[in-house]
Parts: structure tokens; sequence; C-alpha cells
């Protein structure tokens, strides 16, 4: 992940702009090039080509070259880097996560995790647009049961012994969830729900795509750097 770039090329950030728009698809170079002629003196494909190996050279995309034509594409890593050189902004999103102890079915406040999450952030003026969690099926049924508002837009289920045991699974899991989501929202990862190994997973996770990360307790909510 390239946390900084510096881009004195109008073709490169003409690039990322196209890239970002068909959201993690291949596109050809050949496409650009109508665009590129407008703001370069010289042959457009030669300066689509320099550009292009310039950018896959500092790891922010992809090049592949099928039937000699030249195919690119702008690596989920650089999604957040991108936006940030292009001004773009989109809508939040928050991962976060929530669970439920049938050995102590009075103990409610681990399920309403996520809520907390949501209201110290609207606080903070940021009203997440999509809501992802990480939960339990015990405790699914049991916030169906408390009918417990607002529903997350998505859950992600497993057996709370992965979340004691098998960091692998669970940063797999929250890794193909950011790359599906991270081209059409601003990811938040709550790092504070379930245990240490689902926290260590969203750490690894926000660390190689660059997304803010926040840990709540209390009145407090603390934004953590990458």
């Amino acid at each position: 992940m390239v946390k900084s770039l510096s881009l004195k090329s109008n073709v490169q950030l003409l690039i990322l702009k196209k890239c970002l728009e068909v959201k993690g698809k291949f596109i050809p170079l050949t496409d650009l090039i109508s665009e590129v002629e407008r703001i370069v003196r010289y042959r457009a494909s030669a300066a689509l080509s320099l550009n292009s190996k310039a950018l896959e050279s500092r790891g922010i995309i992809e090049r592949k070259i099928v039937n000699r034509k030249v195919y690119v594409r702008l690596k989920p890593e650089s999604v957040v880097l991108a936006r940030r050189l292009l001004n773009i902004r989109v809508p939040y999103e928050l991962i976060s996560g929530y669970t439920w102890n049938p050995l102590k079915p009075e103990d409610l406040m681990p399920i309403k995790n996520y809520i907390d999450a949501i209201n110290k952030l609207e606080r903070e003026g940021i009203k997440p647009s999509k809501i992802i969690c990480f939960t339990t099926p015990e405790a699914s049924r049991k916030r169906l049961e408390l009918n417990v508002k607002p529903e997350p837009d998505v859950e992600v289920k497993f057996e709370f012994k992965v979340y004691q045991s098998n960091i692998n699974l669970i940063e797999e899991e929250l890794g193909r969830i950011v790359e599906n989501e991270i081209w059409d929202y601003n990811i938040i990862l709550d790092i504070t729900p379930l245990t240490k190994l689902y926290t260590i997973a969203a750490i690894n996770i926000a660390r190689k795509y660059d997304l803010k990360m926040i840990y709540h307790f209390g009145d407090q909510l603390i934004w953590l750097e990458v």
C-alpha cells in the first residue's frame, strides 16, 4: 500500500480517474487516447505507455498485455490514495461487529457495540450510508429477538471459536469485503468488537488498504492512524 504520491502528470491523473470509474476492472489504454490528446503535445499513445509504466512501478496500478493491447487496472490497495489525489468524496461505510454471550444473557452491551459506534460517529458529523457487521449466529438471533435497530445492511456470521482461533479466516473475509466495497465507499473499520484476533485482523486490513480505524468505549471515540 502506497500512502503518499506526488503526481505532476495530468496523464497519470487521468489514468487514475478512469480506473476508479470502472471499479477494479481492466481497461484498454487505447480507450483514453482521445482524452490524452487534449492534454499532451506529443503522441498520446507514447504518453499513456510512459505514464502507465510509471504508475505500475510505484505499485499503484497493474498492467497486462493481451494480443499486443495494453490494459490497466487500479489496485484496490490504491483506491484511497487515488481518491485523495483526485479530491473525490464518496459515502461512508462502517464495518463493525457485535456479539452476545449465552452464558451471560443479561449483558446486552456487546450486542449494541455497532450502534454505539454509529452514534459516536454521528456526533462527529459522520453518518455511514452502509453498515456491515461481523457477529455470531447466536448474537444475530438475539439481536432479532430484541429487535435492535438499526439493522446492519450485511451480517457476516462466524462461530465464536473462529474469532478466538482463526485469524486467517477473519482477515480473508475482511479483505474480500473491503475489496468489493472500497470502490463505492469511504470505509471505516471499527476495531472494538469481538476478540483480540478480530482486532489484529482489522488493523492488518486497515494498513493494507489505507483505511480509517476507530476504537470506542465509554464516551470516547478514538481515531487510529494506519
